[in-house]
């Protein structure tokens, strides 16, 4: 067993890793967006670079399930740190010398894309890992890693429009930078933490691969709650990569306007999540869905309709807090509704759906903005995004899940003795779901 890192265990450290990671993440988003449309001009090849990075991200995505089991969390997680670490320092090195091209600029970010969707499926099993390593429950390790990474989208977005418009080179050296403090906090954690893994030893990979589609297919409520999740992801990925960098250069205000308006709503959202750890325990998902996900539209609306920035601030704000409730919620159920052995498959299954919508939806919604302009592609993707809510939360699986999300562990645990039948969750409405 490795060394702990600290005395007061690892989980301080996965959220510090968690922290950096997402600090990276916003940086990215603003850096190479808005240089793209800075030496181009145009918001399709500003989402086409995006669409390049998400495309390899969401088929390994896809495809990294069964080698989480086999390979373990620390290792995949750390063999994918320094992946992306040598994709985001050759695009600093060849920025930093006038040497790169859009053509070279689009290979690294598919790379960076490709072990981004492998790294994070590992990294996102660390934090319940290692709360139930420090005797926490696995529910409170999700939701403090959901403040963990809102807590990198305050400073994140700052810096990385500061950097977008002064120095692109030098934000993707900070990129590179915080991946590598990410990486490093992860091979020194204990290997003690990682959750017993059960792979099916006597199935291939595509064989353990099919039996993950076959069981996360059988599952309606984790099907249509990723479905919506892919809708809502090709309507509002677009807007820091193509409508904010686009909105913010018609209005003449540069990309520092748009690392105050999401900085607003990130520290918003940071008190959001912080109220969320205790609120989501009590509330049912539905209520927490409707809220969280309706109250994103507004910002569609006001891109679209040219509202005053005041107004614009106010929408940030209000949509900054409420947008800090569904991640936790969405998280316990992804990750307490399948069983041990194949949560990470349904995990990466599901992801994979979501990222599909994002890329999508930043090729599309660019290409579509280059042709009819910001307004009509806006106020349909708000039209989209009400009705795909409303037809998700009207389904009685959605609905009918309690706040109390458990295991299925937890659930078997209060199986009725031999006079009485039990059946799974679902089958029985007064049963609490999972």
């Amino acid at each position: 067993m490795s060394r702990p890192l600290s005395k007061y265990g690892p989980l301080p450290w996965v959220l510090a890793s968690t922290v950096a990671g997402s600090l990276s993440a916003f940086i990215l988003t603003f850096t190479v967006p808005w240089f793209v449309l800075q030496t181009t001009g145009s918001a399709g090849r500003a989402g086409l670079v995006v669409f390049a990075q998400l495309i390899p991200l969401l088929l390994a995505r896809l495809l990294a399930g069964p080698v989480v089991d086999q390979v373990g969390l620390r290792k995949l997680a750390v063999v994918c740190a320094i992946i992306e670490v040598g994709s985001v320092g050759t695009m600093a090195l060849l920025a930093a010398t006038d040497r790169i091209t859009y053509p070279a600029l689009v290979g690294l970010i598919a790379l960076l894309g490709a072990a981004s969707g492998a790294g994070v499926l590992a990294k996102s099993f660390l934090a319940p890992s290692a709360a139930k390593y420090v005797g926490l429950k696995e529910s409170r390790g999700i939701s403090m890693n959901t403040t963990a990474m809102t807590v990198g989208t305050v400073a994140g977005p700052l810096i990385g429009a500061v950097l977008a418009a002064v120095n692109p080179a030098a934000g993707m050296g900070m990129v590179a930078a915080l991946l590598f403090i990410s990486g490093l906090i992860i091979l020194r954690l204990p290997s003690g933490m990682e959750p017993d893994s059960k792979p099916q030893e006597k199935e291939g990979y595509w064989k353990s691969l099919a039996g993950g589609i076959r069981y996360f297919g059988r599952d309606k409520l984790l099907v249509r709650l990723h479905v919506m999740l892919a809708v809502l992801g090709f309507l509002m990925a677009p807007m820091n990569g193509v409508v904010l960098p686009l909105w913010a250069k018609q209005a003449g205000s540069g990309p520092q306007i748009i690392g105050v308006l999401t900085a607003v709503a990130a520290c918003v959202g940071l008190v959001g999540s912080f109220v969320a750890i205790h609120l989501t325990e009590k509330v049912r998902p539905a209520l927490i869905f409707a809220g969280g996900y309706l109250l994103l539209v507004p910002q569609l609306l006001v891109m679209a309709l040219g509202v005053p920035l005041w107004g614009v601030m106010t929408v940030w704000i209000v949509a900054g807090f409420a947008g800090a409730f569904p991640p936790p919620v969405m998280e316990r159920i992804t990750y307490h509704r399948p069983t041990p052995e194949f949560r990470s498959r349904v995990r990466a299954l599901g992801s994979s759906s979501v990222y599909l919508g994002n890329a999508v939806g930043n090729l599309a919604v660019g290409l579509a903005i280059d042709s009819f302009g910001l307004t009509a592609p806006l106020l349909g993707a708000a039209v989209i995004f009400v009705g795909t809510v409303v037809w998700v939360l009207s389904k009685p699986e959605v609905r009918q899940l309690r706040p109390d999300i458990r295991s299925a562990e937890e659930l078997k645990d209060e199986e009725p003795t031999d006079e009485e039948h039990w059946s799974p969750p679902g089958d029985d409405p007064k049963r609490p779901m999972l």
